[in-house]
């Protein structure tokens, strides 16, 4: 359940320190070129670890991770969140959840940025901010936060942090292994997650629901 302030600063400096990340990579994505030298050397040195083999699973994975993918695990979410009358989680969720869609998609839109070349996988929009990255995020860190109090032991919880986060680097790993993404797309979707998340869990940390008679 979401009750308690006792991470609000914590939160807090995470949420600014994220949100000041990705303002530096904006900033030199449209006004600058500072990282335009790291992004073309990794994109240029990837292809030294690309197999058939990894190149097929890694794309299987990455497409069931996108917005499609994360918007079905939503759906099922808050059917759970539902089922359990857990409706402050599940407002969480979804005001969350689609807050990140409607960011990064006009995010994209503003910054209108090409993709890297790739014979990989084809596709047709705009590159920054990477989707995959800010969705899947946005869902691990909805996850955590909903089912962290649910933990009893410092280990399970620290475990469940240690999954979600890994399972989300591991997703934005996948859309520059492809090439399909410069390593600034990722890192801008992944701080942005962390941005949007943290801010939505602070708001919610005082709000109450008509179901609920305390925080």
């Amino acid at each position: 359940m979401i009750k308690g302030n006792e991470y609000k600063k914590p939160l807090l400096l995470l949420n600014i320190v994220s949100l000041l990340v990705f303002i530096f990579i904006f900033y030199c994505v449209t006004k600058g070129n500072c990282l335009t030298a790291i992004d073309e050397w990794v994109n240029t040195h990837i292809v030294d670890i690309q197999t058939p083999s990894l190149t097929t699973t890694l794309a299987f994975i990455t497409n069931l991770s996108g917005l499609v993918g994360n918007s079905i695990f939503a759906i099922f979410a808050i059917l759970f969140l539902s089922y359990k009358k857990w409706y402050k989680e599940r407002l969480f969720y979804l005001l969350s959840f689609s807050g990140a869609v409607i960011l990064f998609g006009g995010i994209k839109q503003i910054v209108a940025r090409a993709r890297p070349h790739s014979d990989l996988i084809e596709v047709i929009n705009y590159s920054f901010p990477s989707g995959h990255s800010i969705l899947t995020m946005t869902t691990s860190l909805l996850v955590y936060f909903i089912f962290v109090k649910k933990q009893t032991s410092s280990l399970a919880k620290n475990s469940l942090l240690a999954v979600c986060i890994a399972w989300a680097i591991f997703i934005a790993f996948t859309r520059v292994y492809l090439n399909v993404h410069w390593l600034s797309d990722i890192v801008a979707g992944l701080t942005l997650g962390i941005f949007w998340v943290t801010f939505m869990r602070l708001y919610f940390v005082g709000v109450k629901t008509p179901h609920e008679k305390y925080v």
